[in-house]
């Protein structure tokens, strides 16, 4: 099975972007920086001000992370694992064919119920929809080579009014 990748991300995320993202955030940073040695300097440094330094930079540093594609959210099927990063302020999780007993499918919702109990849930929601489709057939692909049960799946034999 080939590598698919799909973005969870409702946003664009071409170089020119990501480029301008990245620049605007350690314009941010260092405004913020600035305006903090020249305000501390003056003595009218006050809580109002040191609110709103706080506020650019750390706007400054979400966008930094955004351009250097640090918070992107996304969802790779390989031969035999599926990283799954579906928040964009936590790491991603690695899960193997081996770890998995079973998968279930429903309208906004992929759920991965591991061996050990845990249930993980990818929310697909309706932002995503012009990936969601092709997301569920690259993960219902890979349960079917991978031999995971699945639940929640109709296919054309066992669905009568499918007029396919």
């Amino acid at each position: 099975m080939e590598t698919l990748r799909f973005s969870l991300d409702p946003g664009e995320h071409d170089r020119i972007t990501m480029v301008l993202k990245a620049v605007f955030g350690v314009v941010c940073i260092a405004a913020a920086i600035i305006t903090l040695i020249v305000m501390a300097g003056s003595g009218h440094l006050n809580l109002n001000s040191v609110a709103a330094i706080a506020f650019i930079g750390l706007f400054g540093i979400w966008l930094l992370a955004t351009g250097l594609g640090l918070t992107e959210r996304y969802v790779t099927v390989s031969g035999d694992t599926i990283v799954l990063k579906d928040r964009a302020y936590a790491p991603s999780m690695i899960i193997r064919s081996s770890d998995l007993r079973e998968i279930g499918f429903s309208q906004l919702k992929i759920t991965f119920r591991l061996k050990t109990e845990k249930v993980i849930a990818l929310r697909l929601g309706t932002y995503y929809r012009e990936n969601s489709f092709r997301l569920m057939e690259a993960v219902e692909q890979f349960c079917s080579s991978n031999g995971i049960l699945t639940t929640g799946i109709n296919t054309d034999a066992e669905d009568p009014e499918n007029e396919n």
